[in-house]
């Protein structure tokens, strides 16, 4: 097995990977390294403990795609292919043959599961490690990727550590309005000086915001006031 990784700027100078905290991004790194040369690790646990990062950390990574996770705790960086080139005479293929026999390939070298390609690839299973997924059932492989970012959490607010979808974000939008980063701000400083998490962030600003909206609409109303009276002065 090779004992260089390499990183792709594409990957992780992207927003998306940027956006994550910063033991998200380095426990990204530390997987990335103990690798195969077919990017699977089978001890993400023991590296989380070895580096004092936590599960939530893993958990990001999954939830924004970086790595895909199989029974028995054995993950693969997604985005394996398009970090590291490993010479023939120095490639050793890996041990997990069932879990790569799960993925899918795109044209950029990108792992997809099974789960999320569907049944309609079953007979372009990679058995050889080659890309197998050609342009026509890329784009239905690309509409379904579509559907799944609507859906992938991204972190709001002043510590980046409120968890939302996009749709989640939008609908806070339509419902709150203007009070929308008030409330999302609120959330992400108390988790921060707290230490509290929530197991769903977009339904506890929903909650926050029914008991607070009446403060909120009177303090709108004051601040409106005070600028009337001033321009009438």
């Amino acid at each position: 097995m090779a004992d260089k990784r390499m990183f792709s700027l594409k990957i992780v100078d992207s927003d998306l990977f940027l956006d994550m905290p910063l033991s998200s991004q380095c426990l990204y790194f530390h997987l990335s390294m103990r690798a195969d040369d077919d990017g699977f690790v089978n001890n993400p646990n023991k590296i989380i403990k070895i580096i004092g990062a936590n599960e939530d950390d893993l958990k990001i990574l999954i939830a924004k795609g970086f790595v895909i996770v199989f029974d028995q705790g054995i993950i693969v960086i997604t985005h394996w292919k398009i970090n590291n080139f490993i010479r023939k005479d120095r490639y050793k293929p890996t041990m997990y043959i069932e879990q790569k026999q799960q993925l899918y390939q795109t044209d950029n070298g990108a792992y997809i599961s099974e789960e999320k390609v569907g049944c309609h690839l079953v007979n372009q299973r990679l058995s050889s490690g080659q890309p197998s997924i050609g342009k026509g059932r890329l784009d239905k492989v690309s509409i379904d990727k579509g559907r799944e970012e609507q859906s992938t959490p991204i972190f709001y607010g002043e510590f980046k550590n409120v968890r939302l979808s996009k749709e989640e974000y939008k609908n806070l939008k339509e419902k709150l309005n203007s009070h929308t980063e008030i409330m999302i701000n609120k959330l992400s400083r108390y988790m921060e000086s707290s230490g509290k998490t929530y197991q769903n962030h977009y339904a506890t600003i929903l909650k926050w915001y029914e008991e607070d909206k009446e403060k909120l609409r009177q303090k709108g109303l004051n601040k409106k006031m005070n600028y009337d009276v001033g321009e009438s002065l």
